[in-house]
Order: structure tokens, then C-alpha cells, then sequence
């Protein structure tokens, strides 16, 4: 019998709720959750992703407005969840049908089952620089952050991030006063002074140093691979013949950001979504590495980026406590 912790029905309830309401709408409703997409009345495939909003998706968003999504056979929508261990339970919920998310919440949503319940299908993007620590203006090493206050997602991405950087300093987060909420909750706290240090991502890390409330401390360009943003499946849909036009659909919109004729465009489409000006989503888009279907489909085999990081990030949480049993790559990683 399948044995995993118990998802909370509140959450599954809002989730349906919210997606009930259907793709295609701008609107945010009453769960608060974001509705993008271009889904209409056509008899193209109708697929929806959770995601969290982040410059990772630009070429997804690029891809939307521009219809590569509909010339590619599909009505596809995105709805979006705080964080990302909610688009792993919509997922495994039934209520999407792919999933945006970072891999340590894939493994840790993995971990809970003792069958296989889902499947990395791709790599979409690495973090290099575009995640990082806060931490106010008289904070001048990762060892003075013992005994400080900490803004972070408690079990999540940047609570993973937090951890290597502690380690730097011989410090455990036992060292540190933590509070859990969001990234984007931890960047506005930060930003009012709320708190001695936040995890968090862009547009937060330029907007305090801009702002001159603090600075950055530590980021993901220190810790290569350790945080990377994948699609999901459940097992029954690695297959999907749909997954290739999501991918045929992508790399059109990654190839129009990527052109020098047409950067300028596709950046002022990431920015509309992002609610951000063009100058600053460019600043963002160039904190991250943005992996094509063929780069991606090599960081998934043996040895890949995407195969050591499994391994490496369930390891660490296992050895905290985090998951209860080690989750291994060729248990999380489609098969090519």
C-alpha cells in the first residue's frame, strides 16, 4: 500500500477551487492564485503548469504571448502558487498537469511516497545569482548572522541555500533565529526592516541594495548547482506526447528571447509578467542560466548537473532530518 504523509485537504480544496475557475484569465481570484495563459475554445490540447512566478519563466512567458504555445498544438496556462512545494501538490493532487518547480521540493514531495509518484522531465533553468541572502548594513560575515533573525522558507530552496552558506562558517541553522514565510514575503520583511537577514530572490536582492537598506551577502552564484528550477510529471505522464510540444513551444520562446532582433521585445513581455520594469528583467534574466531541450536532456543523464544535484540535495536533507529516506536519481529522473 502506498504510504506518504498526509497532504492537507484544505490545501487540495483551495487548489481545485482556484483551478476551477479555468486558464486563460489575468485575474487573481478568491484563493489568490494567478491566472495566466492562452487557453480559448479550440480543440488544441489544453495543458496547465503550476508554477511560482520568477524570471526562470521567461521563455515560457515569452512563449504564451507571442503564441507558440497554440502554433505548437496547445491551449496552455499557468497557475501560479507561492512557493514551490504547492505546484508539487497540485501536481500529485491531479489538478495540473506539469509542474514548474525547484528540484530539492521535487525530491522532498518524492520522499513522501514509497512508490514512484513523479518525474523530472527537463531542466529549465539554473540559479546564478538570482537567489541570495540579505542581510542588514552592519552584518559583515556569514558568522555574524549567529543569533540573528532569518527570513526564509523553512524546508524549502533557500532554506537549502541558507544551510550551505551557514556551513561556510561553521554555523547550523540551530545558530540562527528562523522565520518562516515565503521568499517574496522575506524580501518585502527585509526591506522594512523586519528582520537582520532575509532569503530571497529577484526583484528583492537589487531593490534593497538600490534602496540601501542592506546588502547582499551571499548568493547562489556561490553554490553552483544547488539551485535549479525543472518541470514535473506525474509518472503516468512522462510519456505524454504533449510534454514535446511544450518543450517545441519553449525553446521558441527561449530562441526569441535569445535573439539579438528580438531581445528587446521578449523582454519587455518578461517584465509585463514579472511587474517589473524592462531594465530590471533583463538585470534578472542575466542571473540565470536558461537551458535548452537538448542542453537539458544531457543534465538528465548519468553524471548530468541534474543527476548529481539528485544526489546531492537528498543527501543533505536526509542527513538533516528533512526526508525521512534518501531519494535517487533514477527514481526522480524520466528515462530518455
Amino acid at each position: 500500500m502506498m504510504k506518504k504523509k498526509m497532504i492537507s485537504m484544505v490545501l487540495i480544496l483551495t487548489m481545485a477551487t482556484g483551478l476551477m475557475t479555468g486558464c486563460g484569465s489575468n485575474e487573481t481570484g478568491e484563493t489568490g492564485q494567478k491566472e495566466t495563459g492562452t487557453a480559448d475554445t479550440t480543440e488544441n490540447k489544453t495543458v496547465t503548469m503550476a508554477s511560482n512566478p520568477f524570471v526562470g519563466l521567461a521563455p515560457f512567458y515569452v512563449a504564451m504571448d507571442k503564441g507558440f504555445f497554440k502554433d505548437c498544438g496547445l491551449d496552455f496556462c499557468m497557475v501560479d502558487f507561492d512557493d514551490s512545494s504547492a505546484s508539487c501538490s497540485a501536481l500529485l493532487a491531479g489538478k495540473v498537469d506539469l509542474a514548474y518547480t525547484t528540484l530539492d521540493a521535487a525530491i522532498i514531495a518524492e520522499s513522501q511516497y514509497d512508490e514512484d509518484m513523479l518525474d523530472v522531465t527537463a531542466i529549465v533553468d539554473e540559479s546564478a545569482g538570482a537567489d541570495g541572502i540579505l542581510v542588514k548594513n552592519d552584518i559583515n560575515s556569514i558568522a555574524d548572522l549567529k543569533g540573528k533573525t532569518v527570513g526564509v522558507s523553512i524546508n524549502q530552496t533557500s532554506h537549502y541555500l541558507l544551510m550551505q552558506a551557514l556551513e561556510t562558517a561553521g554555523l547550523t541553522d540551530a545558530d540562527v533565529d528562523l522565520v518562516n514565510m515565503t521568499s517574496s514575503d522575506a524580501g518585502v520583511s527585509f526591506i522594512s526592516g523586519d528582520l537582520d537577514a532575509a532569503v530571497t530572490w529577484e526583484p528583492y536582492l537589487s531593490n534593497a541594495v538600490e534602496q540601501g537598506v542592506g546588502k547582499l551577502i551571499f548568493s547562489s552564484k556561490d553554490a553552483p548547482g544547488s539551485i535549479v528550477d525543472v518541470l514535473a510529471v506525474g509518472t503516468d505522464n512522462k510519456d505524454a506526447a504533449w510534454l514535446a510540444q511544450v518543450n517545441e513551444a519553449y525553446e521558441k520562446g527561449l530562441d526569441y528571447l535569445n535573439d539579438d532582433s528580438t531581445h528587446e521585445e521578449a523582454v519587455e513581455i518578461v517584465a509585463k509578467h514579472l511587474e517589473v520594469s524592462a531594465d530590471e528583467a533583463d538585470s534578472m534574466i542575466s542571473t540565470i542560466k536558461l537551458y535548452s531541450p537538448e542542453d537539458s536532456s544531457a543534465e538528465l543523464k548519468d553524471e548530468g548537473l541534474v543527476y548529481q544535484a539528485v544526489g546531492k540535495i537528498s543527501g543533505f536533507y536526509f542527513d538533516k532530518g528533512i526526508i525521512e529516506k534518501p531519494v535517487e536519481p533514477s527514481q526522480l529522473l524520466a528515462e530518455e
